[in-house]
Order: C-alpha cells, then structure tokens, then sequence
C-alpha cells in the first residue's frame, strides 16, 4: 500500500525505505527520530478493509495485503497469521468477564514474531540487504531466522543472552543462522557495531528508541482479524511488554480502523508486565511523558523482561484509556496451567497477559460482562525450564501399578 514515513521527533516525511537507524535528519543532530508508516486515507481500498462481525478467520495475515506497506511484488512468507482465537473458560467464569486468547503459537516459529519478520524482511532483502543481524531473546532470533533464510538473505546472526533456552538455539541453527551468546546488556552495542559494518538489523539499535520504520506494521493485522472473527470489537486488549511493539502495533491497527469509518472505538490497551521491571507501569503512575529503567532483576517473563520500553507504549496505553499492571511470578506460573486446561502451552511471557485480567477487574478497568483479549504471543514449549516452575517435572518409574500410582496424581482403580 502505497504509504510514506513520518518522523515523530522533528515531522519530516521521508520516502519509504529501511532507515536502520531511525529518521536521518534526526540522525544527523545527534538524535534517534522514530519513523511512522503513514497512510493517504482517501487510496485506502474499502473492500481490504475487516468487515465487523463477520466471524470469520482468514488464510493469514496477507489477507490483508492491500492495507500493509509491503514494498516488492510477493512478500516473503510461510503463512504466517490467521491465528485462532481461544476461550479461556476458567478465568471467564471467575471473574465474572469474557476471556479469550489470540493463539499466536501457531505461528509458523511459533510466536507472532513471524508478522513482523515476514513484512520487515520482505522490504529489507528487497531493498538490496544480504547481512541479517539481531539482538533477541529468543523468539524474534529465531523468526528471523527462518525469514532472512526463506528471503535469500546471504548470512544471518542472532545475538542472545544466557536465559535463552538450547531448544531456541537448535530452532536459529535448523534455519541456517549464526547464533551466539553474550550477556544480556552487552548485546545492543554489539548489534550496533554489526550495523556499523553494513549489517542490518531487525530490532532497533538506537538509543534513545527509534525502532525500524516496519518494525510494528505486521502486528496491525492482529487488530484486523480480531474485528474479522469475533461478533463485536473487545472492550480490552491485554498486552506483554517487551520494547512495546507489539502493543502499539495492535492499537495502530484499531486505532486506524476506527479513523476509517470501520468500528466505532477501538479497545483498550492494557500492558503487563513482570513485577521485577515495570517501566511502564511506573510512568504511567508518576505521570511521566516518557519510559524509565527499572533495573531488577531477570524476570521469568524473559521475552518481555526489557528494563525500558519505548515511549510509543505510553502513547498507545493512554490514548487507548488502558492502563498497565505488574504481575507476579506465581500469578504468572498460575496462569500457564490455567490456560493448558484451555488447550494451549503459553510461554511466561505470554501466560503474564491471562494473570494480569484479574487486576484489570479489581481495578474497575474490566467491566463485567465486557470482552478480553490476551495475545498469546509465543509458545511454552521453547522455554522448557522456565516453565517447570509451574508444570513440574516428570519422574521416570519402574513398570508397575505401585509405582505408577505413586508418581502420578491419579487415581488408578476409579
């Protein structure tokens, strides 16, 4: 869709492109602008556009593919979107509202990191990059990965830190990248000494923030679906943070949607986060324009456990009239086996979106009767030991009733 790129530091419109390290004239001033795809509404084509109430699911999320910034001819895909969407009946009936789980772990990596890697990488390996370079705490390293290999990408490195798990480290490999372990902080300038050397990224690498100019677009088609599958548009939406893109990018979508005459409102957004880093939180509750650090320490929410996330989160939050909650990590463990129950092996950092409902109720953020939706953005089943803590282990026995009995909570005789 034919679209331009808006600095929000200094407003300079720029011609569509990768931009790495944010807006060039801010660049220039020694600043980091953020580029923000921009769209005519007058060329937006009417019949792309989700249709309320439809409940319907598309194929994927190039369903839409009139309404995104895609610059080749065909993107680089492997079916990526058209999630399902979940009840989550347990919580629903606790709490007294409708909670349903946008499953993104059946993502073709398994994590709704596929939206973004399937558009940005489509653009970038376009636009003439070879060299693919992340910092990743797992599920993007691994995304990216498999896209960069499938868009003919030259060599692709992924920097992770020592909490990611072996099983996301043989996934980078088995999509031909390079994987490396560095420690957590030490990673970003790393990246951007890669960058340096005519690497690009596919996170930022600019501080402050600036992001990638199609770091966030892909993740609108979460909000299109949802208008598309559901009978009415949520009242909420609830979102980990991690850098935030994913929470903007779902409300951009909304928000867009409700600019083009399609719904009437868009949803809330609600952020959550682990109780050991909460940025946003606190900017949200001291009144703050833009995002701390909250230095503690490593959260079992690893993929959404960044100390500071971008501003464009507080934006999305306080337009939206959201909020953002701190969750602690037994509520978060709590919520991984309450969501099994429902059919689906949530990630921490997924699994902290179904346990932060409940504050949203207590605090009168979540009306009763009124609809939820928690993205699931990536899968348990990569992060084996951080989900031990609320799963357990299994114990190998010797072939007998007895021992069966004593190593399993059931009962063998009716």
């Amino acid at each position: 869709m034919q679209h331009d790129l808006v600095c929000q530091a200094c407003g300079t419109v720029h011609e569509p492109g990768g931009y790495p390290t944010g807006c060039p004239d801010c660049r220039h001033d020694g600043g980091a602008g953020r580029l923000e795809v921009s769209y005519d509404p007058s060329i937006v084509p009417e019949e792309a556009l989700p249709s309320p109430g439809a409940e319907t699911t598309p194929a994927d999320m190039w369903h839409y593919r009139d309404l995104l910034p895609l610059l080749p001819d065909d993107p680089v895909t492997l079916s990526e979107g058209g999630t399902p969407v979940v009840a989550v009946t347990a919580v629903s009936e606790e709490l007294g509202v409708s909670v349903l789980l946008k499953n993104e772990t059946v993502n073709p990596t398994w994590s709704y990191k596929d939206r973004l890697n399937s558009l940005l990488l489509s653009n970038a390996v376009h636009l003439g990059e070879e060299r693919i370079a992340t910092s990743s705490t797992g599920n993007h390293g691994a995304s990216t990965a498999a896209y960069a290999s499938i868009a003919g990408a030259e060599e692709t490195v992924v920097l992770l830190p020592p909490d990611t798990e072996p099983p996301i480290h043989a996934q980078i490999r088995a999509y031909g990248g390079e994987a490396a372990v560095v420690e957590y902080d030490a990673r970003s300038g790393l990246l951007a000494e890669l960058v340096d050397r005519g690497w690009y990224p596919t996170v930022n690498v600019t501080d402050p923030y600036s992001g990638l100019p199609y770091s966030y677009e892909a993740y609108r088609t979460i909000a299109f679906e949802l208008v598309d599958a559901l009978p009415a548009v949520p009242d909420a939406i609830l979102a980990a943070i991690g850098d935030g893109d994913g929470l903007y990018g779902t409300w951009k979508g909304f928000r867009e949607l409700a600019e083009w005459g399609v719904i009437d409102e868009p949803p809330r957004m609600i952020g959550v986060q682990p109780a050991e880093r909460t940025a946003v939180v606190e900017a949200l509750e001291s009144g703050a324009d833009t995002v701390g650090v909250s230095e503690g320490p490593m959260p079992i929410t690893t993929s959404a456990g960044g100390t500071s996330p971008a501003d464009h989160t507080l934006r999305a939050i306080r337009e939206s009239d959201g909020w953002a909650y701190p969750v602690e990590r037994s509520a978060i463990e709590a919520a991984i086996r309450t969501v099994g129950r429902s059919g689906v092996f949530l990630e921490p950092a997924s699994a902290i979106t179904v346990a932060g409902v409940e504050q949203a109720v207590s605090d009168g953020l979540l009306d009763p009767g009124e609809t939820a939706v928690c993205l699931g953005t990536g899968a348990g089943v990569k992060w084996p030991d951080h989900a031990e803590g609320a799963v357990g282990t299994v114990t190998r026995i010797e072939p007998t009733i007895d021992a069966l009995g004593d190593a399993v909570d059931v009962r063998i005789d009716g």
